[in-house]
């Protein structure tokens, strides 16, 4: 087999061609390997190896012959390469010049929204403390650092003054506790923090020694 190298089935992220399969793999673009063939097994399933693989790098009818052999004598590879976006590409893998090591990982910029539907204006102070509260829980639970922020879709509706107060007071009584878990947790802090001072005083007088 001819200086190839390969790489496994579902790998993912980005990877490098030599000419001419450069034309057609875009190294700022994030593939994942779909299908790894030999030439003949292509052949045997009747796929158009000429106009999937040779073609869109250039090559013509007439050069097709003579590289083709020279492919099946190199013992190269097909691999198929699915983008996140449009139709896949074909490369051999004697002109693969790099692939995603499979010891790495991919990473992806990340988001949660929350659709909060349409509210009062004057609920954007009270939603402050839900940024706080998020950024925290945020931060304690998974170890990131995220910002959150607080934005409006440009869509703007008015309500009556008895829609308003219904709404309202629906949205009040599904309130359970307004306290976030960050006071909360400082609040129980706090309580244990007194029981344990009780606790030394009331040993002390005992004659208890820890």
């Amino acid at each position: 087999m001819a200086n190839s190298i390969i790489p496994s089935m579902k790998a993912a992220g980005r990877f490098e061609a030599n000419p001419p399969f450069d034309r057609v793999v875009n190294p700022a673009t994030f593939y994942t390997v779909e299908a790894i063939r030999t030439i003949p097994e292509m052949q045997g399933l009747k796929i158009d190896v000429y106009g999937r693989v040779f073609k869109p790098i250039g090559v013509t009818e007439e050069m097709y012959p003579e590289i083709l052999q020279r492919a099946i004598a190199e013992e190269s590879m097909v691999l198929s390469l699915i983008p996140r976006v449009g139709a896949p590409v074909y490369c051999l893998t004697s002109y693969l010049k790099s692939f995603p090591l499979v010891d790495g990982f991919s990473y992806e910029r990340m988001v949660l929204v929350a659709d909060l539907g349409a509210l009062p204006i004057d609920q954007k102070d009270a939603l402050t403390q839900a940024q706080e509260h998020m950024q925290q829980y945020i931060l304690s639970t998974y170890g990131i650092q995220a910002e959150v922020q607080l934005g409006t879709v440009p869509v703007i509706g008015y309500l009556s003054k008895e829609e308003h107060d219904t709404m309202e007071l629906v949205r009040k009584n599904r309130i359970e506790d307004a306290t976030s878990d960050l006071v909360l947790a400082n609040q129980l802090r706090a309580q244990i923090v007194a029981k344990d001072a009780y606790i030394a005083q009331l040993e002390a007088k005992l004659g208890v020694t820890p």
